[in-house]
């Protein structure tokens, strides 16, 4: 009698122990999204384009949401991708002079295909005179937040 009671509230114990990890545990998920090939390639051309740029940091890659020192910024814009393409081709025309223009052009071309719009945070750099070119500030600092899980951060300086 004795080995059957305890038999029996083995047996529950047992049962109850399986029903709640059960009932506990969640699907597993992947948190990280894979990217795709296009997302591989635009990550390796901006890191291209933030190793070799004339100047050591006026563009650079940082983890997504970083506290930037330059913030808050003065206004924000929304801009498309063929619009990110001319401002990054006019961008490394002044910033990648050492670069021949094939290698700048692939770079871009391939740095622009992170997304298909892209938020812009403008930071005026009060020092300076703002330069705009259609209708856009070519001047100070363009954080562009939350890209493929980074920061870009593109430092305007004069030649």
């Amino acid at each position: 009698m004795k080995a059957l009671i305890l038999f029996i509230l083995f047996c529950v114990i047992l049962h109850g122990c399986s029903n709640s990890v059960k009932s506990n545990s969640k699907p597993e998920t992947n948190l990280v999204k894979k990217q795709t090939t296009q997302e591989k390639e635009a990550i390796a051309a901006l890191t291209k384009l933030q190793l070799n740029a004339d100047i050591k940091n006026s563009i650079y890659l940082t983890y997504a949401h970083t506290n930037h020192n330059q913030l808050p910024s003065d206004s924000s814009f929304t801009i498309s991708q063929e619009t990110f393409r001319s401002v990054l081709f006019h961008y490394v025309k002044i910033h990648h002079k050492n670069i021949p223009d094939e290698k700048r052009a692939n770079w871009v071309d391939a740095s622009v295909k992170a997304k298909n719009t892209f938020d812009v945070y403008y930071c005026r750099d009060k020092t300076k005179k703002v330069v705009n070119k259609d209708g856009l500030p070519h001047s100070g600092t363009w954080i562009l937040p939350d890209v493929l899980n980074r920061d870009i951060v593109i430092i305007w300086r004069r030649p």
